[in-house]
């Protein structure tokens, strides 16, 4: 009797012990790039489709058989209509909302699919700093691109989203958008989302276990890409903010700095001018009405210049106040971002002080504004060239 229970001991713990060393080894398992593309690319998909502002390009990847896709809220959000093709080359012409949650930037869509290839999900609770990883995605549109590189760092969303965020140095650009970022064991761990421009490879992805939280709390009802956004213009500001849209803007092309106030319908824009040009009483505002899904309205900018008359001792100095409007549309308007288009005129335009007027020319050109307060610069999909 003393020896069986000797020998069941010596049994348990050999199986312990052969349980504790396959952790060790599973940790150390080699990163086989090659075998993890071929095991998680057939599950990702190329999602594309057409908004105000033009055509739009992102990445999901399939977690269920039957044609639910993990992808951002800010790959969809803006679409009025939208299309997956698969790696197959197999192409759905539009899709369905099951859920999103519009702080962590998620969303869960649905093609009418069946038997279609899935992506593992891993436990983000799991990861490691400095671990390596991959990334799968469309940058640019090129379906199917993978890029390397390890976790960075496991932070707080830098914006003060109040939740985590993993850092990694793979590389991604606009495209990638809403692309799995997987581990040695080709697990999903993280939705790649957004990175920090002016800095190399600061990109971040959003832990798969918010995913997870979302698909098991999920409702089942279906929405249109109109019934999302309906859904989102009626969810309320944010209740951890004392305001939710921000006032101070700088412009990512001329670096200025806007004083923002929105109105319901209405956008009023202040650009803040130096000293010097305010106290000869200078400025430049705009007003702008929704119409449609977008905002139009004209910048008008009023200042004072001199010009001479005369020559040498019977020259003379006059000064002239001149002023100029010009039209101007926003056509993305987000918390973090504004974008839109104007009539400008190009560099070198000659300008007649005492006619107070400038060449007629004039061109559309497009530009951008960040949120002065916020660190976060997302790729939005419809926005490549920011």
């Amino acid at each position: 009797m003393h020896r069986l229970v000797r020998l069941l001991l010596t049994t348990v713990l050999l199986a312990a012990t052969t349980q504790v060393r396959a952790r060790p080894q599973a940790a150390s398992q080699p990163f086989d790039s090659a075998q993890i593309t071929k095991r998680i690319s057939p599950g990702v998909v190329l999602i594309k489709g057409t908004a105000s502002s033009g055509e739009l390009l992102g990445t999901g990847f399939i977690i269920s058989s039957d044609g639910k896709i993990a992808t951002n809220l800010h790959v969809v959000e803006s679409l009025k209509n939208g299309g997956v093709l698969l790696t197959s080359g197999e192409k759905f012409d539009s899709f369905s909302v099951l859920a999103f949650d519009a702080r962590k930037d998620i969303a869960i869509i649905k093609i009418p699919g069946f038997d279609l290839p899935t992506v593992a999900l891993g436990n983000s609770n799991n990861v490691q700093v400095g671990e390596p990883v991959l990334a799968v995605g469309s940058p640019l549109g090129l379906q199917g691109t993978v890029t390397t590189g390890v976790v960075s760092s496991i932070r707080d969303d830098p914006t003060g989203g109040g939740f985590k965020v993993l850092q990694t140095d793979a590389s991604v650009n606009p495209g990638n958008s809403g692309g799995p970022l997987v581990n040695r064991q080709a697990e999903v761990i993280g939705i790649v989302t957004f990175k920090i421009r002016g800095g190399e490879n600061l990109n971040f992805a959003i832990p798969i276990n918010y995913l997870r939280g979302l698909a098991d709390s999920s409702p089942g009802s279906v929405m249109s890409l109109d019934d999302m956004r309906l859904k989102l213009s009626g969810s309320g500001a944010d209740v951890f903010k004392a305001d939710s849209f921000p006032t101070r803007w700088r412009s990512l092309l001329s670096g200025t700095t806007k004083i923002i106030r929105r109105d319901g319908d209405r956008i009023y824009v202040e650009t803040l001018l130096p000293e010097a040009q305010k106290n000869v009483g200078c400025f430049t505002l705009a007003e702008f009405q929704k119409k449609g899904d977008v905002f139009s309205g004209k910048v008008r900018h009023s200042c004072v210049c001199q010009y001479t008359k005369g020559l040498g001792v019977y020259a003379q100095t006059f000064t002239n106040r001149v002023s100029d409007e010009t039209a101007m549309e926003i056509t993305k308007l987000e918390p973090t971002r504004i974008e839109g288009r104007s009539m400008v005129r190009p560099k070198g335009t000659k300008f007649d002080c005492k006619k107070g007027e400038s060449d007629s020319r004039v061109s559309k050109h497009a530009w951008a504004m960040a949120g002065s307060s916020s660190l976060r610069k997302r790729f939005k999909s419809a926005s490549w060239s920011s």
